[in-house]
């Protein structure tokens, strides 16, 4: 059928899986959604194609589209003020375990190291499983030359990808642990908590009050926190246990020092990273949809 034969229910049939993929490519809700709208206005305007599966045809679109988005925002990204970080999400697809694990904070963050390529060839095929010449087609590649391309990434990602899988009531119990130290200031408990080599990472964008650079090692991390905590008289009210990107961690409004979320990467029981967005333009969406 041609693409102009579609109606609109037809691509929405189709619009979880693509979202899903626009995400991870984009790591902004808000832009993911802008390449959706694109993309529906580019087949319904493409009246040569013959698209014998719908699916394969808007995936192509859509992969095209965020490697296009991410080549034009990448000076953009290289001049940000400060570290950059996905923006978070409150309500992600309904996906199953295998594939929400991809959907974390710390899964996206290592993604920003590949090219545009590269990343849609690893992301349609570890996390989306297409077949080789499906994402061949996708991103205008030979089977041999994108199969080049997935092994490059994974060298790249070797060891920054999360390597273990906590269960959820774990998490939430290492969250809440995170959260009474840093509102009691005890240290103690805190650093049981952080793995040695934790790091912290916070994107203000700017616009809000962040640390410029990762803060590393669980020493100077919980020095961080707990004399910005005591600084600001936080309480525990202040904290909201949430899901952000299908993983627990924590909303803060704070009458001061603003709002921001907090997501973590644990694993052997310790918090190996935390991410802190308090850039209001990243933050926007998430506390719409958060109550």
């Amino acid at each position: 059928m041609a693409a102009t034969d579609w109606d609109e229910a037809t691509f929405e049939a189709y619009r979880p899986l693509l979202f899903s993929i626009a995400y991870r490519m984009l790591s902004s809700a808000s832009e993911a959604e802008d390449v959706i709208q694109d993309a529906w206005l580019r087949a319904r305007q493409d009246q040569h194609a013959d698209v014998r599966s719908p699916r394969a045809y808007l995936t192509t679109i859509v992969t095209r589209l965020c490697i296009d988005h991410l080549r034009s925002a990448e000076r953009t990204r290289m001049e940000y003020p400060g570290p950059w970080l996905p923006e978070p999400l409150a309500e992600p697809n309904q996906e199953s375990a295998e594939l929400a694990s991809s959907l974390t904070t710390a899964f996206l963050v290592p993604l920003e190291h590949l090219a545009p390529t590269e990343r849609a060839v690893f992301l349609l095929r570890e996390v989306f499983e297409l077949d080789f010449d499906e994402i061949a087609r996708s991103v205008g590649k030979s089977e041999a030359n994108t199969r080049q391309i997935l092994t490059r990434a994974r060298g790249r990602l070797r060891d920054s990808r999360p390597r273990f899988t906590v269960s959820r009531r774990e998490s939430e119990e290492i969250v809440r642990r995170f959260r009474h130290a840093c509102v009691t200031g005890n240290v103690e408990e805190l650093m049981a908590v952080l793995h040695a080599d934790a790091e912290l990472v916070s994107d203000g964008g700017g616009k809000a009050a962040a640390a410029t650079r990762p803060v590393l090692g669980a020493d100077r991390i919980a020095k961080f926190v707990l004399g910005y905590a005591g600084k600001m008289h936080w309480s525990e009210s202040d904290f909201q246990l949430v899901t952000i990107n299908g993983a627990p961690g924590l909303l803060m409004r704070h009458p001061i020092s603003g709002n921001g979320t907090y997501s973590f990467d644990i694993a052997d029981g310790r918090i190996r990273a935390i991410y802190i967005v308090r850039n209001p333009d990243k933050l926007r969406g998430f506390l719409e949809h958060t109550h």
